[in-house]
């Protein structure tokens, strides 16, 4: 097949969990025997046009809004001619997007009514949970306004967890197929040490410090984990709007010491192999891919249940389900864990043998194709 897919974020661009999946399916498309394109923003310095072998990574110059917005956002004048272009020259047997809220997803929908070629669309998030009244009814409207056209443009609809298939239905329709595939994790990079146990207290937070990650969550958790395991070390390893806003709270409640702020890593695999825990606090998921990569770590995980999440934490199995929002119990789960090493080691290799043979991403790749 000559495959062309669509995400507004593609590597070099580092930070969100949607360029992450597209990223490890492309390769893994081509080596299956299929010819890909990519059309992508070019958000960070990187090559207009750039191919190996049998994949090509079109970016479209275009403007990042995410620091004046807080959310993750990108706008480009010329994304739908670059599109259009693209159909035209590539000749795709099938045209794959992602995520239903960026413009390339908006771009192929609207195109649809010019092309015969098959939509696929691919949902990353479930319903949004927590966070203000005023953005959830925006996120409502949008997705019963603009996501509705795109799921009814769409031949297909995949979705990564059975969470966003069930949130998404009255959305998409009786009409449109659906599909759940859920996302998956590199276990060469993601793996177990040995040497975790004399590891001191470290409690790991994976992601864009963003709202709907709940990063402010674990900040004010801090304190009550403190009182209990006062030598240990809170790291965040990711960057976004939120981050000043962060390191004054973390000030104002005097827990500045003992909270590291990491920015973009590269060698995050490396961070969860020198971690006690992982801790999630999102208000909005799909099928988080950080949580997947902590369990392939064999780290607990204490999250809270929203999207496709609950499908991979069973609560006190494979780690602890804390209230969206609740700093306090997020401390009390947190201090469990710590307290006793043994269970959290059983939970860590629980989530481990669950994740590893089910959730690779050559499995993710066969189902997509």
């Amino acid at each position: 097949m000559r495959v062309l897919m669509l995400s507004d974020y593609y590597p070099p661009h580092l930070g969100g969990g949607v360029e992450k999946v597209v990223s490890e399916i492309c390769p893994r498309l081509v080596q299956r025997g299929h010819d890909v394109a990519v059309v992508t923003l070019k958000t960070v310095p990187s090559p207009e046009v750039e191919t190996t072998g049998n994949l090509t990574i079109f970016r479209i110059p275009a403007m990042d809004l995410t620091p004046r917005l807080g959310l993750q956002q990108a706008i480009s004048i010329s994304l739908l001619p670059a599109i259009f272009r693209c159909i035209r020259t590539f000749k795709p047997d099938v045209i794959h997007a992602h995520n239903l809220f960026f413009r390339t997803t908006e771009a192929a929908a609207l195109l649809k009514t010019l092309s015969s070629v098959p939509l696929i669309t691919t949902l990353h998030l479930g319903e949004m949970e927590g966070g203000s009244k005023l953005l959830r009814t925006l996120v409502k409207s949008y997705e019963f306004t603009v996501g509705r056209f795109i799921a009814r443009q769409s031949s297909h609809i995949i979705t990564v967890s059975e969470a966003v298939a069930q949130y998404s239905k009255p959305m998409i329709g009786k009409s449109t197929p659906l599909t759940v595939v859920p996302n998956g994790v590199d276990t060469s990079a993601f793996h177990p040490t040995l040497e975790r146990n004399g590891v001191k207290p470290t409690i790991l937070f994976v992601g864009r410090l963003i709202q709907n990650k709940g990063p402010e969550v674990l900040v004010n958790a801090v304190p009550q984990i403190l009182s209990s395991h006062p030598n240990a070390r809170i790291i965040f390893a990711g960057d976004g709007p939120m981050k000043a806003q962060l390191i004054q709270q973390a000030e104002k409640l005097q827990v500045g010491h003992a909270i590291d702020f990491l920015g973009l890593r590269h060698d995050v695999p490396e961070l969860m192999r020198k971690s006690s825990l992982f801790v999630r606090p999102s208000t909005l998921e799909g099928m988080p891919l950080t949580v997947l990569e902590a369990m392939a770590s064999a780290l607990p995980v204490v999250a809270t249940p929203v999207g496709g999440t609950p499908e991979l934490i069973k609560d006190k199995e494979c780690g602890h389900l804390v209230p969206v929002g609740d700093s306090s119990a997020l401390a009390n789960a947190t201090i469990r864990l710590l307290d006793d090493r043994s269970m959290a080691e059983s939970m860590g290799n629980r989530g481990y043998d669950m994740v590893v043979n089910k959730h690779t991403w050559e499995v993710v790749a066969q189902k997509t194709e």
